[in-house]
């Protein structure tokens, strides 16, 4: 393990005392990498630095964010990754635009960072605190909602200006979250629980706990995804990933076929999509779970986070700046 201190990354992404990010690896730029009928092309970040959180806004630009305030910008799909600069050295851990103008990015230190203009400045909302936020979703360029270390939502409806604090019952702490327009979302702790909001946060209601069937202990949450107000995903720990069909009532575990850590999930639809964790473990699926399709890991490096942009592009980061891109040219985007 490098003797660098990963902090709340490690912390936060997997909560296990057992869990080390693999050492960084040299990683080749043009090396193409493959699981079946996809291709994942490793790109060039130009940082070591561990990346937690990507987003793109079209098949050009797009943002990755990771540790010590590390901020990465690409005006081309990812050929080339420049740095950005804001002054501020907490581990990030969520980046989400809306344009390609109105961008946010937070981390550790209570750190919310906010850009008009693309990155060119980012401009710090918070000053460091004790704590986390370790998960952000914005609608639009207002209304926002962020999750952490903490037993509560925060939401802004000014772009992050000012927070106000909106309560979710009997939770310690949250991870990630999930809107799908300024009154209808979900968050996602890592004890297993799964809150729903149809009011903007108004209210928090409580949905089914995911309990391992084995053993009858609480599932660790790590990925949540809706893609309409019914169909939802989560994954977490030992390779588990949970759908539901009704918003989160009810939810039904998925057989992946592995039993890594998986940190991140995303879907285009009801019936396209993938998930990433530790070991470079990347699952794929084509109809809404019911199977998943693994292989060989494409690379060895632990992967945080996947964006998928359209059936054809999209991007995987992870620890040691691993940025991967994928590209199926035989589906027309």
């Amino acid at each position: 393990m490098k003797s660098y201190s990963l902090g709340l990354i490690t912390l936060v992404c997997l909560m296990s005392p057992t869990f080390t990010m693999a050492d960084a690896g040299s990683r080749g730029s043009d090396t193409v990498l493959s699981i079946p009928q996809e291709l994942w092309t490793n790109q060039h970040s130009g940082t070591m630095a561990n990346l937690t959180s990507v987003v793109f806004v079209d098949q050009d630009q797009g943002w990755v964010v990771g540790e010590g305030g590390t901020i990465v910008h690409t005006t081309d799909g990812g050929r080339h990754w420049i740095t950005q600069t804001h002054g501020v050295n907490a581990n990030l851990m969520g980046v989400d635009f809306v344009d390609h103008h109105n961008g946010w990015v937070v981390g550790d230190q209570m750190t919310v960072l906010a850009t008009t203009d693309g990155g060119d400045i980012w401009t710090s909302l918070s000053e460091p605190k004790t704590g986390a936020i370790l998960g952000v979703d914005f609608v639009n360029e207002h209304h926002g909602w962020a999750v952490g270390t903490f037993n509560h939502v925060l939401h802004t409806s000014d772009g992050g200006i000012t927070w106000t604090e909106q309560m979710v019952p009997d939770v310690h702490w949250l991870i990630a979250v999930k809107f799908l327009n300024p009154l209808q979302g979900w968050v996602a702790s890592v004890g297993g629980q799964v809150f729903q909001t149809i009011d903007g946060g108004t209210r928090w209601e409580p949905m089914d706990m995911l309990w391992h069937a084995a053993d009858g202990i609480p599932v660790r949450v790590n990925g949540l995804e809706f893609v309409d107000h019914a169909h939802g995903w989560v994954s977490g720990e030992r390779g588990m990933l949970a759908t539901t069909s009704d918003g989160g009532t009810r939810w039904t575990f998925q057989d992946t076929a592995v039993r890594t850590e998986l940190t991140s999930v995303d879907f285009l639809n009801r019936d396209l999509g993938w998930g990433v964790g530790v070991s470079g473990t990347m699952i794929h699926t084509r109809d809404g779970g019911a199977t998943w399709i693994s292989g060989t890991p494409v690379t060895d490096q632990d992967l945080w986070n996947i964006f998928i942009l359209t059936p054809s592009r999209g991007w995987a980061v992870g620890s040691g700046g691993t940025i991967l891109r994928y590209e199926d040219i035989e589906v027309i985007p």
